[in-house]
């Protein structure tokens, strides 16, 4: 099994030292703190309209995974990065607000505990073969899912939807060939997704 894994994206021999593997945990950290301060703060405007939507998190979370050293850190971090953009987001709610949900919170505190699954099979979504182009497709679906209302309603939050799966088609695939492998891929989980719902019961 490892070495079909290491055939689809290999991950580094070389290991950074401790330092700088801290470093990036505390990088991922801070970064959900404040990305999940902003999205409450900013709440009732359009970048905080954005924020609500599942979308936004699927493309931070998926940069952050491919961008780590290997798909156990991946995990890791997608799972530092949710979890803590989560708990400052509640935490400042029930400060400024005094208002908790616990529905929304359970809700949200599920996907961030499932994040490391995603997290490890997106960091091979910069790989080769078949496997890689599924895992690249999956977050660009979800994408397309939440935003292709856009092109009748003109929804700003939609328009970013489609804006970073554009994004995600170029920058997830290793090489062109990578992305026509995509295409087939993201159409058929696009229409699935869209029939049964997944992402309007994943969202409460």
């Amino acid at each position: 099994m490892k070495e079909k894994l290491v055939y689809i994206r290999a991950k580094s021999d070389k290991v950074p030292p401790l330092q700088q593997r801290s470093v990036r945990v505390l990088f991922v950290f801070l970064l959900g703190a404040l990305l999940g301060f902003l999205a409450n703060f900013s709440d009732g405007s359009v970048i905080g309209l954005i924020g609500t939507y599942l979308s936004f998190w699927i493309v931070i979370a998926t940069i952050i995974a491919v961008r780590s050293r290997s798909p156990k850190a991946a995990a890791l971090h997608t799972f530092i990065f949710l979890m803590t953009m989560l708990i400052v987001y509640y935490i400042y709610s029930m400060v400024q607000f005094g208002f908790f949900s616990m529905d929304y919170f359970i809700t949200w505190g599920s996907i961030a505990l499932l994040s490391p699954i995603g997290g490890y099979a997106v960091w091979y979504a910069k790989g080769n073969g078949w496997i890689a182009a599924l895992c690249a497709a999956l977050p660009i679906s979800g994408l397309l899912v939440e935003g292709y209302s856009f092109f009748y309603t003109f929804s700003i939050p939609q328009g970013f939807d489609i804006i970073s799966a554009a994004m995600l088609f170029i920058i997830l695939p290793a090489n062109h060939f990578q992305r026509l492998r995509m295409l087939p891929i993201v159409t058929v989980l696009f229409f699935l997704m869209e029939r049964l719902g997944i992402l309007y019961y994943l969202q409460g």
